[in-house]
């Protein structure tokens, strides 16, 4: 292994030692600050550039930077911060173990591999200077609402294109779903269940509910992007009740809603919406309402024409044999980056297959290769 490749082991090693588990998660999670913390302090040491941004709550994007030729035109890095919970884990999901040619723990795939990877790129650049200037951000909250990205898109910074650092084991990602997620409540009347002819059943109405949205799908299936696959809409949680003798006044269930580009967020609700006017004006008229706002994740326009995705197709060819323009079916950062506008494309070493998985890990052999990926962008764009 090389050098750049051994410290960069190392590194992810030390971020994933440091618990950064996402708040609105889990209430036992630390957030994102003392990873934070810790890329100053790895800053610092080298006379890099650094500043915060903060977000929300005392959590902060941490951004550095090395200047490039060219000052009119400026490139973005992004990987995120926080993690998902721990659970069902055989070891010690902070300590990073390296075993049969892997880095094992929580956040070595999703999303510290890539941070460490687009860091130790930057860092080791030395006196070759790229045209455009470099900037690199590690974001706070993507594994909740993307408050972090969302602050860099708002934020006035202007940027040519971005890398969203995310596990595609070095393929080219151009294009992904977007998300809009929201809950749908059925009010009912309560009354003893002994008598139930006195009150009205909330379960029992979302459950018409729930079958009335099912067949959205059949209309979705017929809206294939041909990177991304069908649009979907899938009831993810219900919750409804009070008791066991008591007529349920009330049920809620959540709804996950994926888009593909070039699809809007309140398109999406509307179609629901038209089916729950139904349900109210049927015969049963079944009182239905969504609880708004929803939690908005545009789907970004795909980069496959882009200047960036040219770039990076030759970096990966040229490492990995990869680069061929791909779409997936998940989110990420970029959702929020194209609302500024910035062309992305995904790329980063592991497979999104191990994330938020027990007993996840990062291939060290895909980790080497993303550090000679990303820095050949770096200096090519």
């Amino acid at each position: 292994m090389s050098s750049i490749g051994t410290q960069t082991v190392e590194l992810l090693q030390q971020l994933v030692r440091i618990e950064s588990i996402n708040p609105s998660a889990s209430a036992k999670g630390s957030g994102e600050q003392k990873v934070a913390e810790f890329l100053e302090d790895f800053c610092r040491a080298r006379n890099l550039p650094f500043e915060y941004q903060e977000v929300t709550g005392g959590r902060s994007n941490f951004f550095t930077w090395v200047t490039g030729k060219d000052p009119a035109k400026r490139v973005l890095f992004i990987s995120h911060m926080d993690t998902v919970p721990v659970d069902n884990w055989e070891a010690d999901p902070f300590f990073p173990e390296e075993k049969d040619g892997r880095i094992y723990g929580r956040g070595s795939c999703d999303d510290k591999g890539p941070l460490a990877a687009m860091l130790m790129a930057l860092a080791t650049l030395g006196e070759r200077k790229p045209a455009a200037t470099i900037v690199l951000a590690a974001s706070v909250d993507e594994e909740y609402r993307k408050k972090g990205a969302r602050a860099i898109a708002q934020s006035g910074v202007l940027y040519d294109a971005a890398v969203v650092g995310e596990p595609t084991d070095l393929e080219l990602v151009v294009a992904h779903k977007g998300s809009v997620r929201w809950q749908v409540e059925v009010e009912g009347v309560p009354a003893h269940s002994s008598k139930p002819h006195l009150g009205v059943n909330a379960i029992t109405g979302m459950a018409k509910v729930i079958l009335a949205l099912d067949k959205i799908n059949e209309t979705l299936s017929q809206r294939v992007h041909p990177l991304v696959g069908p649009s979907t809409l899938t009831v993810t949680l219900i919750e409804g009740g009070v008791e066991l003798a008591t007529v349920p006044p009330s049920c809620r269930v959540w709804i996950d809603r994926r888009l593909t580009p070039g699809e809007r967020p309140a398109d999406a609700l509307q179609e629901v919406e038209n089916i729950l006017e139904e349900l109210r004006q049927g015969p049963e008229k079944i009182n239905v309402r969504s609880l708004l706002p929803a939690l908005e994740d545009p789907a970004p326009p795909s980069a496959e024409a882009t200047k960036i995705a040219a770039v990076a197709a030759k970096a990966c060819a040229e490492v990995a044999e990869t680069g061929k323009p791909l779409g997936v079916p998940y989110g990420t950062d970029a959702s929020q980056l194209s609302l500024a506008n910035i062309p992305c494309v995904i790329l980063g070493p592991g497979s999104i297959d191990q994330a938020h998985t027990a007993n996840e890990f990062v291939e060290i052999d895909q980790l080497g290769k993303a550090v000679e990926i990303y820095q050949k962008i770096m200096l090519s764009y």
